[in-house]
This record gives structure tokens, C-alpha cells and sequence, in this order.
């Protein structure tokens, strides 16, 4: 009997200690959540806030077109004869050319702009060449910019122009295509590859979007180290994030139906273009497996080589010192074709 009692004496002591020890564990969790509940709240007013007052810097009215009933931005500078047109890559907005701009619009007329969904302009359901290329010419014929044009694409925005591009050749002086994706890149690429530059689920980002923690991991860590953290494009990105976000997104979800789109047009021509290839002196940013790397490269080199075939007037250059940002860190080189193609 006397074992029988201690038995049961040790069980319920024990059966006691652990009941006090889920409950500490619960107290714990309780004071865990709570705490991460306010860091979620604060970061939501910190974030909002943030962006009321950069709402508040939107540009003035008389750089908006209406298109389709929606508002395109735009910056127009210069007063040459012939007009240098940029087009940014995925999520780019206007600012992206700023530095070249600037230097061009001595000699040309010069126009960048947001596309559809990102940073001051407004969105679009409709995601296709189609509606890029309406969205240009729109643009090109409100604002008055005069003709020829010199289209000048980075990234993917050698994919986005592509429509507007068979369909304005007569109006074309010249094209450069800036380190610009090609159509087949996802077609052509492993697997692995595709998976390494995914980015993790919107919904996901999203959310940190919304709590701030965007804007606080581009505060303490650069867009891109091609350019030093303090650098306006570094800058820019971490201020404007949640205007480009949206819009980045639409284009990455349906990057696939453009490139197909795109892998339709096959012929510019005699359009003379340049293609500008970085050589990438430091190898890929971000790449963290050696071997998939080597295989970007590989792809996007035989490709860059294959945007040749686009025109019977193309020539190719690298742009030695630079990786995929040639825009920025060798703009000259861009500005000095540029000239090359623009008419007397």
C-alpha cells in the first residue's frame, strides 16, 4: 500500500509540475505574440505614415496623359528633332534613366515614363504587348514628341516593346537593347535556374509590404551593389517600393504569356540595332551556386548573341565593366550609341 501511495503521490506531483510548466510555456507564448503583434501595428502606422508623406511628393498634373482612362506618367525633356524613348525593365520606373536622361535631353528630345502599375502610373488588368504598345504610342502622340525615334530598352524592357517596335519601324531611327532578356531565356534555362531567381510567394511579401519590413530591409541593405547603399537608385527603391510593387508583380506573373507574345516577333527590319552586353567583371549579383551561374551565363550570352538575327543592321558591344545595371555603371557608354544611331 505504502508503494501504491508514493506511486500515486510522485504522479500527481509530477503531473503538477507539468501542468505548471505548459502553463509558463503559454504565458510565454502569450507575452511572444503580444509582443509580435505590436511590432506588427507599429510597423503598419510606421509604413503608412511613411507613405502618405511620399504620396505627398506625387509630380504635378501636367505630367499625366489619360490612356484608356487611365493616368500614364511621364518626363519629357529636351527639344531635339528626334526623340530618345526609354523603356524600363520589370518594376523599373521613370527615374531609372534620370542620369542619361539628363545628359541626352541637351541634344534630343527625351522621354521615360512608368508603365502601367508602377510608381505614379495607374494599374491595368490587361497584361499583354498589346496593350504596352498602345500605351507608347498614346503616350508618344499626346505629348508631341517628334520623329524618329531612338527606343532604348534595359532588361525587360527588351521584351515589353516589342509590338510597338514591328509596328512603328518607319518611325524608328535606331534601337538599343541594353542587357535586355530574350524571349526564349526561360525555355532555355534548367529548372534549378528558373527556381534560384524566384522570388518567394506574393501574398508573403505582400504582407511585409504592408508591415514595413521592406522598407526597413532596404534601409540597412542595398537593391543592387552595383551601385554604393546610398546611391538615388538604392534610395529610390526603398522609398517607392510600395508603389512599384504591385505593378512588378503583374508583369513577373505573366512574364512567360509576354515572352511568348514576343517570341512572335521576329523581325525589326532594317531598324539599326544595338545590342549592349554586360560582361559581368564580378559575376551575377546574388548568385550563391557557382554551377548555375556558369549556366546563366552560358544562356544569356549565346542569347544576347541570337538578338543579332532581329535586324539586318545590328552590331553587338559590352559593356566591360558592368553588370546587368549598365544604366548605371557605365551610362556613357549607353549615351555614346545612342549618338551613334541618332540622325544628323
Amino acid at each position: 500500500m505504502n508503494r501504491i501511495k508514493v506511486f500515486l503521490e510522485q504522479t500527481i506531483f509530477t503531473r503538477q509540475n507539468n501542468f505548471k510548466m505548459i502553463k509558463k510555456i503559454f504565458k510565454v507564448l502569450k507575452i511572444v505574440i503580444l509582443i509580435l503583434l505590436a511590432l506588427i501595428a507599429i510597423g503598419f502606422l510606421f509604413e503608412h505614415i511613411s507613405r502618405v508623406y511620399y504620396n505627398s511628393k506625387r509630380p504635378q498634373d501636367s505630367e499625366f496623359v489619360e490612356v484608356e482612362g487611365r493616368k500614364i506618367h511621364y518626363k519629357k525633356e529636351g527639344k531635339g528633332s528626334c526623340t530618345i524613348i526609354f523603356e524600363s525593365g520589370l518594376g523599373g520606373d521613370y527615374l531609372h534613366w534620370q542620369e542619361i536622361q539628363k545628359k541626352l535631353s541637351q541634344k534630343y528630345t527625351t522621354i521615360s515614363y512608368d508603365k502601367a502599375g508602377i510608381l505614379w502610373s495607374e494599374p491595368s488588368e490587361n497584361i499583354s504587348l498589346r496593350r504596352y504598345a498602345d500605351d507608347l504610342k498614346q503616350l508618344l502622340e499626346k505629348t508631341k514628341c517628334p520623329k524618329p525615334y531612338i527606343l532604348v530598352g534595359h532588361s525587360f524592357g527588351g521584351i515589353t516593346p516589342r509590338l510597338f517596335i514591328k509596328e512603328n519601324t518607319k518611325d524608328l531611327a535606331g534601337i538599343v537593347f541594353v542587357d535586355v532578356s530574350h524571349p526564349k531565356q526561360l525555355e532555355k534555362s534548367s529548372e534549378a535556374l528558373k527556381n534560384s531567381v524566384q522570388p518567394p510567394p506574393k501574398n508573403f511579401l505582400s504582407f511585409l509590404n504592408e508591415i514595413g519590413v521592406i522598407r526597413i530591409l532596404y534601409s540597412n541593405v542595398s537593391f543592387t551593389t552595383a551601385v554604393p547603399e546610398k546611391h538615388w537608385f538604392n534610395q529610390n527603391v526603398k522609398t517607392y517600393f510600395y508603389r512599384i510593387f504591385d505593378g512588378m508583380m503583374a508583369e513577373l506573373e505573366n512574364d512567360e504569356k509576354l515572352m511568348n507574345e514576343a517570341s512572335r516577333i521576329t523581325n525589326f527590319g532594317a531598324v539599326p540595332l544595338t545590342i549592349i552586353t554586360a560582361k559581368y567583371p564580378d559575376g551575377v549579383e546574388g548568385a550563391k551556386d557557382k554551377n548555375l551561374e556558369k549556366e546563366y551565363l552560358s544562356v544569356h550570352n549565346a542569347l544576347q548573341v541570337d538578338l543579332l538575327n532581329l535586324s539586318s543592321h545590328s552590331k553587338q558591344i559590352f559593356a566591360q565593366k558592368s553588370g546587368h545595371y549598365i544604366t548605371l555603371q557605365q551610362p556613357d557608354l549607353i549615351c555614346n550609341e545612342i549618338n551613334k544611331l541618332a540622325p544628323n
